[in-house]
């Protein structure tokens, strides 16, 4: 075990800081089999690479077909994703894990046997159900079973096995290539890491968050006892559940339902993490990353570099976004580092990286502007491990509140499946309408905005409680704003929650437009939202300083 300090809210020991000692054994074994299911998208994406011109070989397919091929399963991951919250707050995580890992299997197995174009895009449609729901529900259950001040560390394990399964695929790729069926067997191997995933949950014990929010408290109490080092006195460990259970509730607003849809988009509390969260996770894979990874042998190939130097390559960018990964994994829970550093590093290095690529392939194929298309490549998957890739999932999990958690990584998750899906379902046909030299300075502009973004807008929520809101209420760090004033406000905060949501959507209604334009206008809205909240944590923020 490891000392982890803990302060005690109690009101008679009011400030008075514990430690405990964290099993870790058992901590790490869940975290680690729920990131399996991170680990299935990142399969997907490595071996689909390496499969696609035995593919498009043995089917025939045309360009476009292998496009759509390619982004089928992004798009219906949407679908996964959008159902994976509901499955989660209904059911519970453990079972949304277990529906993920039965539906991933059964795609894998399915697209391996299909004799025809369609029958492989059913079956990869289906598969991609099973994507969205992991990359959803697998950061709700770290975030919400890890210790506030590793938080961090542990929710970008999601991050980290979605890189793993990358080099993992390519390598099984390469043992496979050229074998009869090559592709079929790259296909159902998917079946081996969804089984695996299947059977390690099943000793998974649920989320201590979500058995609270269904009045399991008996439940939550013991899982919650099973974090705490054996070795502890009965007293340091009582005090260690007991205070634990209360931050859960803390985070939950005590309530044990979730907020609805429509207090998703029209509560004055969730505009300002909807506006943040969203936006970071459309511009994380607007940026271009997914096209690189699907399409590297064949932008490669199709630029002049021969395919063994091409493989080797792919090879190369998942183990340096892997490293990168874990690099970040270590360091994002130090508090002189944080959320916000890694991000804007890794996003200065993608425009650096981008760039070299559209100037590298202005110019026609060399072995110079062959090196400097390759750096780039390399370079660009790196930064993105170190910054966009890790970050993302982990200030999703972060950034909303407890009633809203579960809906906005749903949403989040959508927003960025919906931008991979645009990029990949696109990149062939701007490669073959523009060229390289132009794709990539589009890509070059996108990045600059994420970064820009991500500089005025990103919080840091290193060791704070969850939601930006509650963060900012409790901001330990805020000079002049005492303990005891800062915790009225949060319950005054917590009892107007579902008033103020109501109101917002009453005075929403009446206001609302008519159908043809009313979706623009809920988008405009909801920008402006969340603009003016962002400038009002600003202001508060400097007023603290």
């Amino acid at each position: 075990g490891e000392d982890l300090n803990l302060e005690d809210d109690n009101d008679n020991d009011e400030g008075a800081v514990m430690t405990y000692k964290i099993r870790r054994s058992f901590l790490y074994r869940c975290i680690v089999t729920s990131a399996l299911g991170s680990l299935l998208l990142g399969y997907d994406l490595g071996i689909i690479s390496g499969a696609l011109i035995p593919i498009e070989d043995d089917l025939n397919l045309s360009h476009v077909q292998v496009e759509f091929m390619t982004s089928s399963i992004l798009f219906t991951s949407i679908l996964g994703s959008l159902m994976a919250g509901g499955i989660a707050d209904l059911f519970g995580r453990k079972k949304g894990l277990l529906a993920a890992a039965s539906i991933f299997c059964a795609g894998s197995i399915g697209m391996a046997c299909s004799m025809s174009f369609a029958v492989l895009i059913t079956w990869r449609c289906i598969t991609g159900l099973a994507v969205g729901m992991g990359l959803v529900i697998c950061p709700i259950f770290s975030a919400e079973l890890a210790p506030r001040r590793e938080r961090g560390s542990l929710t970008s394990f999601n991050e980290l096995f979605i890189n793993v399964g990358i080099p993992l695929a390519y390598l099984v790729g390469l043992l496979l290539r050229g074998q009869p069926h090559d592709w079929r067997w790259m296909l159902a191997s998917g079946s081996v890491p969804a089984i695996f995933l299947f059977v390690m949950t099943c000793f998974l014990p649920e989320s201590p968050s979500w058995l609270l929010k269904h009045g399991r408290d008996t439940e939550a109490n013991l899982i919650v006892n099973q974090l705490v080092d054996p070795s502890e006195t009965d007293e340091v460990r009582s005090r260690a559940v007991k205070q634990t259970i209360k931050e859960m509730k803390r985070d939950m607003y005590t309530q044990k339902s979730m907020a609805s849809w429509e207090e998703m988009f029209y509560s004055k509390e969730n505009q300002e993490a909807m506006f943040i969260g969203l936006s970071f996770a459309g511009f994380q894979q607007l940026i271009g990353l997914d096209s690189l990874v699907f399409y590297s042998v064949y932008t490669l190939t199709n630029y002049g570099v021969d395919e063994t130097t091409a493989l080797q390559v792919t090879l190369a960018m998942g183990l340096l976004k892997l490293g990168f990964t874990i690099l970040t994994v270590m360091i994002v829970d130090d508090a002189k580092i944080g959320r916000r550093i890694p991000v804007l590093i890794g996003g200065t290095f993608n425009v650096i990286a981008m760039a070299i690529m559209a100037g590298a392939t202005f110019f026609p194929h060399s072995l110079t502007t062959e090196a400097f298309l390759i750096f780039g490549i390399l370079l660009f998957v790196s930064a993105f491990g170190f910054g966009y890739g890790p970050m993302c999932w982990l200030i999703l999990a972060e950034i909303f509140q407890g009633p809203f958690r579960s809906k906005g990584l749903s949403l989040g998750s959508v927003t960025n499946r919906l931008c991979s899906f645009l990029v990949v379902s696109t990149y062939l046909s701007f490669i073959n309408a523009l060229g390289y030299g132009p794709t990539f300075t589009l890509y070059t502009f996108i990045c600059v905005a994420a970064l820009i973004f991500s500089y005025t807008y990103l919080p840091d929520l290193t060791g704070k409680v969850m939601g930006v809101k509650n963060a900012r209420e409790t901001d330990e760090t805020c000079i002049g704003v005492g303990k005891e004033n800062s915790r009225e406000k949060s319950e005054k905060s917590r009892r107007k929650l579902r008033e103020n949501s109501e109101k917002s959507r009453r005075k929403a209604e009446k206001k609302r437009p008519s159908l043809g334009c009313g979706c623009a206008v809920e988008a405009l809205r909801l920008l402006w939202g969340g603009l003016r909240a962002c400038e009002i944590s600003q202001e508060q923020a400097a007023g603290c300083a």
